[in-house]
């Protein structure tokens, strides 16, 4: 499996969402892309996709943004790449192969390790990953 651009920028802004879920306040699109150097016209496009996945949830106005739908415990690695890349089942090979039952369990194995991760997790990872050791 190959992890997109597209990928690695949903999975940024929803670290940032994580990031600021106790808040309970609305980020702006600018803002996330400021944070996480993600060009905004681009992020316009994947969090509109996150938002039709059930996984962030927008309010217009001048205080308005995006919120995660759901703890950052609660919303796994797999969700949010299928969200932007779709079914993982997909990616793997055609529905005419003569090997395609294979290519769909190796779908369901690596949907199955990244379901493990949490967006709670990874955030953790990157934050301790983001620490400085004296």
């Amino acid at each position: 499996m190959q992890i997109t651009g597209k990928c690695d920028y949903a999975c940024r802004a929803m670290l940032e969402l994580a990031l600021r879920y106790e808040l309970n306040t609305p980020v702006s699109a600018q803002l996330i892309a400021e944070q996480r150097e993600i060009p905004e016209k681009y992020l316009t496009h994947i969090l509109l996709q996150l938002k039709r996945a059930k996984l962030i949830t927008s309010l217009r106005g001048a205080q308005g943004g995006y919120m995660l739908l759901r703890a950052p415990d609660a919303i796994t690695l797999a969700e949010i790449i299928e969200a932007v890349e779709g079914s993982l089942s997909s990616q793997y090979g055609s529905k005419d192969s003569d090997l395609h039952i294979f290519w769909q369990e190796i779908a369901q194995k690596t949907r199955d390790v990244l379901a493990r991760y949490t967006l709670a997790s990874m955030l953790d990872f990157t934050l301790k990953s983001n620490m400085f050791h004296i």
